[in-house]
């Protein structure tokens, strides 16, 4: 569903400014975590590994995102950050399996640099279960672990309302796909509402891995005029053809009922589709 109101804003892996390759036309990236002064950061996600959702889903039960949001001190309790990181994802991320559960997980441990000890931590993440039988133990484990002690603070989770994506794309040329500059032609925006992130990744991801990286005007022009706005097939059809690299990038803004009304990760998700890999070194080649 289009959104017209613009709103601003695995395998258990640690995800830093990793990139990892689909296919063999474009790369998907968690884009880098902000580093702080005095914070020891680590990240874990499922959607780092490779796409699953194309293939067939047994979910068939309407369930929420999950999100953490949580931050505590930890200035009385003598952990290093190493404890800290181990406590949370003991708790927080190895319950989840990646076969079952689709999830974004961003710690941060702040610490007093003259001692080592920590002083604090904030978690970021959100969560979905993949079939059903993942939404009875989800729901199991919340039933045990909503609302425990988690270094001395309460572990909540939060239902999710819906989703807004906040879709740019961007198309252009680019010497070397690895680094900047990159020379924009063209950019513009969108935005979709969505039940979950669940839902999102059926639909939009689905069709960004099925219709986005290819430089055949048969998948991708379509995919333009339904994800980015009407008819805007007539408008990137020439700027494609002299573009070698195009970014789409989804910011993922989850709507709460409680507290902040928005919730964004820290977590930064998008897609880039090199297109010096074809022939003809451009992201359309011409319609016959």
């Amino acid at each position: 569903m289009r959104f017209n109101h613009f709103i601003a804003p695995l395998v258990l892996l640690p995800v830093c400014a990793l990139s990892q390759p689909q296919n063999d036309k474009g790369d998907v990236f968690l884009s880098k975590i902000p580093t702080s002064k005095n914070a020891f950061v680590k990240s874990y996600s499922s959607e780092s590994a490779e796409f699953k959702l194309l293939e067939s889903n047994a979910r068939s039960i309407d369930y929420p995102t999950q999100i953490i949001r949580i931050s505590g001190s930890l200035e009385s309790q003598q952990l290093d950050c190493d404890q800290v990181h181990a406590e949370i994802l003991e708790k927080v991320v190895a319950p989840f399996a990646p076969d079952k559960f689709t999830y974004n997980t961003y710690i941060s441990c702040s610490y007093n640099p003259d001692t080592n000890m920590a002083t604090g931590f904030l978690i970021n993440s959100y969560l979905d279960p993949l079939t059903d039988d993942a939404v009875e133990l989800l729901e199991t484990y919340l039933a045990k672990n909503n609302g425990s002690n988690l270094l001395g603070t309460p572990l909540t989770f939060e239902p999710a309302k819906a989703l807004v994506v906040a879709l740019t794309i961007s198309a252009g040329m680019k010497k070397n796909p690895n680094k900047p500059p990159f020379v924009e032609y063209k950019q513009d925006r969108s935005n979709f509402y969505f039940k979950s992130n669940y839902e999102m990744r059926n639909k939009l991801f689905t069709d960004i891995y099925q219709n986005f990286f290819t430089n055949d005007p048969n998948k991708i022009l379509p995919f333009l005029d339904k994800w980015i706005f009407v008819n805007a097939s007539s408008v990137y059809e020439a700027i494609l053809m002299d573009s070698n690299f195009v970014e789409l990038q989804p910011e993922r803004i989850f709507l709460m009922e409680n507290g902040e009304q928005i919730f964004v990760s820290n977590l930064k998700y998008y897609f880039t589709h090199n297109c010096n890999r074809y022939s003809n070194h451009r992201c359309l080649q011409p319609q016959a």
